[in-house]
C-alpha cells in the first residue's frame, strides 16, 4: 500500500493570503460578464448568488469522533529517546499509534495559517476524510502515548477555533464587498454607456447574445442562476455553473487518487461500484435546491444532474478499453444532451500495468473525433479538457473532460 503524502498543519500559506485569492476571484467574476448581463440583472439576486459562489466552508475537526490505529514501523535510530540501546545509520521495529480525527469543510484550510496562530504545527496526512497524525509507542507506556497524543491535539483545536474565526470574519465581509464589486462595475459600465450616447450616432447592437444561466450548485447548493431582464420570453437554456463543474471534477479526481492509493480495496471492483463510491462523494457535497438530490444513476455507468427532465451534468465511468471504445464513449456521452453549454465528463479506470500508452491514446485520437472543436489544456497529467460540439447542431458547444486513474489488476 502506497502511504499518504504528510504536511504541516497549519503552516504553508497565510489564511490572508488566501482568502484574498477568493476576492480575486469574485471581482474577476463580477468583470468577466457582459455588460448586457451587469446592466439587467436582479441586483439582490445577483450579490446572493457571489455570496453563495464565493464564501469559505468553514473547515470543521470533529474531535469528538477521534479514533485510533496501531502498526509497526521501522524507526530510525535517531527518533528514539535519550536512553535507549541503538546505534546510528539503523532502523528498529516500534509499534506506531496513528490517530484519526474527521474532517468536514474546504480541505484547503488545512494548509492556512490563521491570524492569529500557534507556533506549532504538526505533521499530518489526510486519509479517507480524517486528519491522521502518528505516536510512536516506545515504551508501552498509554498513559505517555495519551499525554503526547492530547498535546497535539490541544494544538489542532486551538488553531482551528483561530481559523474559524477568521472564515466567519471573512464570510461576513462578503456582501458587503460583493456589492461594492458590483456597484462598481455597474457604474463603470453606465458611464460608458452614457459616453457612446452622446456620440450622436446610432449605437450597434450586440447579435446572438447567449441565452443561457448558469445552476451553481450549497451542501454548495445547485440552483438557477439570475437571468438579466429584457431576454426572450423562449425559457433560456440552463447550464452548470463553472466554479461548481470544476469542484465536482476535483472531488471526482481526489476520490479516484484514493482508488490508487487502494488497489487492495478498489482495484478489482467493477465499474458499477466504482461508480456508485464516487456518487458517494459526490452526494454530500452538492444539492440541488429545488430536490435535495442532486446524482443519479442511468444505466450501469452514468451519472447525472437533470433540469427540467433534461441533463446538465453527465459524466460515465468506464474501464479503458482503447481508443475505439474511447469514440464510442465520447459518441454515447454526446447522444445525452440536448441543452446548449453542457458540462460533462468521463472518467476511466485502466488496469494495464502502466498509464503511459492509455494516456497517449487518450490524447491522439480524442483530436480525431468528429465532434473535437479544441483542446483547453489539462489540470494533471491523466486529467483533460477538450470542447466538443453536438454531432447535430455545430452551434452548440460542450465541455467534456476526461479524468483517468490507474488501477491495475492485481495479481
Amino acid at each position: 500500500m502506497r502511504s499518504y503524502d504528510k504536511f504541516k498543519i497549519f503552516w504553508n500559506v497565510e489564511f490572508d493570503t488566501y482568502s484574498r485569492g477568493h476576492m480575486s476571484n469574485l471581482k474577476e467574476a463580477v468583470r468577466s460578464q457582459t455588460q448586457d448581463y451587469i446592466l439587467n440583472v436582479n441586483h439582490t439576486d445577483y450579490v446572493n448568488h457571489l455570496v453563495s459562489s464565493f464564501s469559505i466552508d468553514p473547515l470543521i475537526l470533529h474531535f469528538d469522533a477521534v479514533e485510533a490505529s496501531s502498526h509497526e514501523e521501522m524507526i530510525p535510530a535517531e527518533y528514539f529517546p535519550f536512553g535507549y540501546s541503538v546505534y546510528e545509520g539503523k532502523s528498529y521495529p516500534k509499534p506506531v499509534i496513528k490517530y484519526h480525527i474527521p474532517v468536514s469543510g474546504d480541505s484547503e484550510l488545512l494548509q492556512c495559517i490563521p491570524n492569529p496562530r500557534v507556533l506549532m504545527t504538526h505533521e499530518v496526512s489526510l486519509e479517507s476524510g480524517a486528519i491522521c497524525f502518528e505516536v510512536i509507542d516506545f515504551n508501552g507506556n498509554a498513559a505517555d502515548i495519551k499525554r503526547q497524543a492530547d498535546s497535539i491535539i490541544d494544538t489542532l483545536k486551538t488553531q482551528a477555533g483561530y481559523l474559524a474565526n477568521n472564515v466567519a470574519s471573512f464570510n461576513n465581509s462578503l456582501r458587503q464587498e460583493a456589492e461594492t464589486a458590483f456597484n462598481a462595475r455597474k457604474g463603470e459600465l453606465l458611464k460608458r454607456t452614457t459616453t457612446l450616447s452622446a456620440l450622436g450616432v446610432p449605437i450597434r447592437k450586440v447579435a446572438n447574445i447567449p441565452q443561457t444561466f448558469s445552476v451553481p450548485a450549497q451542501r454548495k447548493q445547485i440552483s438557477p442562476r439570475p437571468v438579466a431582464a429584457g431576454s426572450p420570453a423562449k425559457a433560456p437554456d440552463p447550464t452548470l455553473d463553472e466554479g461548481i463543474y470544476q469542484e465536482i471534477l476535483q472531488t471526482i479526481h481526489e476520490t479516484g487518487k484514493v482508488f490508487e492509493r487502494l488497489p487492495s480495496t478498489y482495484a478489482d471492483k467493477g465499474e458499477e461500484a466504482l461508480r456508485d463510491h464516487l456518487i458517494l462523494q459526490l452526494e454530500p457535497r452538492f444539492e440541488y435546491s429545488s430536490t435535495g438530490e442532486t446524482f443519479n444513476k442511468n444505466g450501469k455507468t452514468d451519472i447525472l444532474i437533470r433540469h427540467q427532465k433534461s441533463n446538465i451534468f453527465v459524466a460515465e465511468c468506464k474501464f479503458w478499453g482503447g481508443a475505439k471504445k474511447h469514440f464510442q464513449t465520447i459518441d454515447q456521452i454526446l447522444s445525452y444532451l440536448t441543452w446548449r453549454d453542457s458540462k460533462t465528463a468521463i472518467v476511466y479506470f485502466v488496469d494495464t500495468k502502466e498509464m503511459t500508452a492509455p494516456l497517449k491514446a487518450i490524447e491522439e485520437s480524442t483530436r480525431q473525433h468528429p465532434c473535437f472543436v479544441n483542446p483547453n489544456g489539462k489540470k494533471h497529467a491523466s486529467w483533460f479538457d477538450y470542447t466538443f460540439r453536438l454531432p447535430d447542431d455545430n452551434g452548440v458547444a460542450v465541455r467534456l473532460s476526461i479524468l483517468c486513474f490507474h488501477l491495475p489488476k492485481q495479481a
